[in-house]
């Protein structure tokens, strides 16, 4: 448990008492919490900021939310956090290991911001991260208090407990969603709200798919190349997704014909004609956790992993894959709806989860915008009067105990995201697979497991593909090119 020297130092120069308490390498700090059995509130964690003016540390306790109104109440400045790989990269270069981050600021020579509930119970100790990532450092609160006595102790954030949710069963009109969302939005974002009654109309052009996917007698691939020479982009798509490996398909994918009659097939080509058409109705900002970037990289291996996993349910079922892939790909399609509707509000949403990447997304979600992502997608998927089994999907797919109709294609959903937050990826804080939902499915948890290794082989073709579907259409090339073989290893969370 070797301390990197500018933390050292520093504690010894402040000849104050510390103990050293041993940590798996690669324990987080709640993980570490519950195994010592401290109270989060005892943890104190460190959010880094910026603006033009420098850098600010933020210190809070574990289980508390941070709230820039609040912040920039404190220092009257506008203070944006720093993503995930600027922070490791700035506690770095101080010596400390990737994800250690001590909350010393003077240490690293910036100003601090200290929310006081920290120290509001004195016969407890405080412990914070030591910077080596095998150890923590416990320390008297009233030493804690003096070791950042030139820091500003102010109240900057909120107990999670004690946010007041009134989401859970009521109606989606406008008028319930104003009123929850003034519970918590600032005064100078809650302009615009009744917006969300003007929901965006679908595409002309996934209107266009969508008829063709309930086409009576059903359509085949001569029909939809026409649709397809006239959009490059969603042509690029369909290539793109017909050359990843998981389909098996060894030989050139060089033309649609290849691509729709031999290896994805009518039906599931029609089904990511119709995901990626309806995404180009909504601009959304690409940077963030649920920026466009992360939003589509999710998705497809969402959708891919739910396709998968549809493979390995017990038979008969009345599964239908190409259903289920669309579902993978639509399941967080409320990001999009609420960063294009309130881009203000979306952007601030962004800034809370970058900065409190601890809590859930339902938690930020409900204290920024007083609803969830899944109510206004399912809430949409309605009015465009897309498939039934969608709309469970969106709506259901974070309860692990839905017995709604359509709940498999949920329980897919759940599954999927249970494994990607497994790797990193996604909004799925907790990783353990849902035993009634696999039982439900006839899958057993060394067939999900499976799936999620297959789909991580294919991560260079998936990644491919994301980028694709984010991109505008005329930057989407018609022709790609063969994704790489090796796969690359997945970044953090949306």
């Amino acid at each position: 448990m070797n301390l990197p020297d500018c933390v050292r130092t520093y504690l010894d120069q402040q000849q104050l008492p510390y103990r050293l308490i041993p940590r798996p390498a690669g324990e987080t700090l709640i993980q570490a919490a519950e195994r010592l059995d401290i109270s989060l509130h005892e943890i104190a964690r460190v959010v880094l900021l910026q603006d033009a003016a420098g850098l600010v540390m933020a210190i809070l306790p574990g289980n508390h939310i941070l709230d820039f109104s609040m912040l920039y109440q404190a220092l009257k400045r506008d203070l944006e956090p720093l993503y995930g790989d600027e922070t490791a990269y700035f506690f770095q270069q101080h010596g400390c290991v990737a994800g250690s981050h001590p909350p010393l600021p003077e240490a690293f020579g910036i100003l601090a911001l200290v929310d006081d509930s920290l120290v509001e119970n004195s016969d407890r100790e405080i412990y914070f991260d030591g910077g080596s990532g095998d150890s923590l450092i416990g320390m008297r609160n009233a030493d804690f208090r003096r070791l950042l006595t030139r820091s500003r102790w102010v109240r900057i954030a909120i107990a999670v407990d004690q946010l007041d949710f009134l989401m859970s069963r009521q109606a989606l009109t406008p008028k319930n969603l104003t009123n929850l969302t003034n519970r918590y939005a600032p005064v100078h974002l809650r302009q615009g709200i009744e917006a969300i009654a003007d929901l965006p109309a679908m595409p002309v052009i996934a209107q266009r798919i969508l008829a063709m996917s309930r086409a009576d007698p059903p359509v085949g691939v001569a029909d939809i190349i026409p649709l397809l020479e006239q959009e490059p982009n969603l042509a690029a798509h369909v290539v793109y997704w017909a050359r990843s490996p998981l389909h098996g398909y060894h030989d050139p994918v060089d033309s649609l014909e290849t691509a729709i009659g031999q290896v994805l097939g009518i039906e599931h080509t029609l089904s990511l004609l119709l995901g990626s058409s309806m995404g180009q109705a909504f601009r959304i900002p690409v940077d963030g956790p649920i920026g466009l970037h992360e939003f589509w990289r999710h998705s497809v291996y969402c959708a891919s992993l739910v396709s998968e996993l549809a493979k390995e349910m017990a038979k008969p079922t009345t599964v239908k894959p190409e259903l289920a892939y669309l579902c993978g790909l639509l399941h967080d399609f409320g990001f999009l709806v609420l960063g294009h509707v309130f881009p203000a509000r979306f952007f601030l949403l962004n800034r809370f989860l970058a900065a409190n990447h601890n809590l859930s997304f339902s938690t930020v979600e409900r204290y920024i915008l007083g609803v969830e992502h899944w109510h206004i997608g399912a809430w949409l998927m309605r009015t465009w009067g897309l498939p039934e089994e969608l709309i469970s999907a969106l709506r259901w797919h974070h309860s692990e105990d839905c017995t709604q109709p359509h709940a498999e294609y949920s329980n897919l959903v759940l599954i999927a995201n249970r494994l990607l937050g497994s790797i990193g990826m996604g909004e799925e804080r907790n990783n353990y697979l849902p035993a009634l939902a696999l039982f439900s499915l006839g899958i057993s948890r060394e067939q999900a497991l499976g799936t999620l290794a297959r789909v991580r082989a294919s991560m260079a073709a998936l990644d491919i593909l994301a980028d694709a579907l984010r991109l505008p259409a005329a930057t989407v090339e018609t022709s790609p090119p063969e994704p790489q073989a090796s796969p690359t290893t997945p970044q953090g969370s949306r």
